[in-house]
């Protein structure tokens, strides 16, 4: 069917169907056209609603003017152990995801930084895998659960 495809020939098909004088065509235009533009009001204004966004204040943290090169190194080395310890979980999460794909993932380098950085058991805490979040069990797990011979309280 798509095979030999004419654009340009619907194209002139659609144009001389529109050219030939019809008793109502602009009518049919107009209603057409304004059922159109009454159906994407309709869903521009009631199903995608649209809120102007609220004044906000934003306040930041400001430092005092007599703040000492030391008070702000040590800032800096702060925030810097923090990105490092985050940077370290998500790499160690992506060697678990890796390895359970059988994937070679190497961040010897990567780790040997956050040792160096963080220290030893710092490194060592962010490599582990964190404790899995305790989901309650159904009723069909609980009583899977329950010997064959007790009641179910």
């Amino acid at each position: 069917m798509f095979n030999k495809m004419d654009v340009g020939g619907g194209l002139a098909d659609f144009w001389a169907y529109i050219r030939e004088p019809r008793p109502h065509r602009w009518a049919a235009w107009g209603v057409a056209l304004a059922l159109t533009w009454t159906v994407f009001t309709g869903v521009e204004k009631y199903l995608i609603p649209y809120e102007k966004p609220k004044e906000q204040i934003i306040y930041f943290e400001n430092w005092g003017a007599d703040r000492s090169a030391a008070d702000i190194r040590a800032d800096w080395i702060a925030r810097a152990k923090a990105t490092t310890l985050h940077n370290a979980k998500k790499r160690a999460e992506y060697q678990r995801f890796a390895d359970s794909l059988g994937i070679e993932y190497d961040s010897a380098e990567a780790d040997r930084v956050t040792r160096e950085t963080l220290g030893a058991e710092a490194a060592a805490e962010a490599k582990k895998k964190p404790v899995p979040v305790h989901v309650r069990s159904t009723l069909a797990e609980r009583a899977a659960r329950q010997p064959a011979g007790k009641p179910q309280p």
